[in-house]
């Protein structure tokens, strides 16, 4: 019972992460194309009251972008935690493995960054047909960067779930 009250919590605790991380992620991605919310985030999430500063709306977008992907990524790696003998062993290892989920979506986003400045590099508007890019932008190319970095950020996530079932199955190895 113990456990599974541990298991409930940590699902929040990873919504709460999902969130935080969110906003940490879009204040990155604002600094490297201000135009992705201004012209695409702003207008998809109806933030579009002036008076608010763009920063504080686009830390709003990223909670409101990924919060919810707190609660699969809550779930499934923290299912992971039941391979622990105790609950206090699951407790330990429950918040190990939450930073090394964030840290690693937070590498994968950051290499989506650096794949999309690579993938930009040569940059041609009809080279990207499937992307969407809004009319009158002064930097298409960084407003593609972001694209690559939120688009990877999911990916990330969706890895990172593999990743601490590893990392849950190393700790209970070392453990035993």
């Amino acid at each position: 019972m113990e456990k599974l009250s541990l298991f409930s919590k940590y699902v929040l605790l990873a919504i709460c992460a999902a969130g935080l991380f969110g906003a940490v992620h879009d204040q990155i991605s604002y600094s490297v194309s201000s135009e992705y919310y201004s012209k695409f985030k702003f207008h998809q999430f109806n933030l579009l009251n002036a008076a608010v500063p763009e920063r504080i709306r686009a830390a709003e977008v990223g909670i409101l972008a990924s919060w919810w992907m707190g609660i699969p990524l809550g779930v499934l790696t923290g299912a992971a935690g039941f391979i622990h003998r105790s609950a206090a062993q699951m407790r330990s290892a429950l918040l190990l493995s939450l930073p090394v989920v964030v840290g690693f979506v937070l590498l994968v986003a950051l290499g989506g960054l650096a794949y999309g400045a690579i993938q930009t590099t040569h940059f041609d508007l009809g080279g990207h047909p499937r992307w969407f890019l809004p009319a009158g932008l002064e930097d298409p190319r960084a407003f593609l960067c972001v694209a690559y970095m939120h688009n990877a950020a999911y990916l990330g996530g969706a890895l990172a779930i593999p990743v601490a079932w590893v990392f849950h199955f190393l700790l209970k190895c070392r453990a035993s």
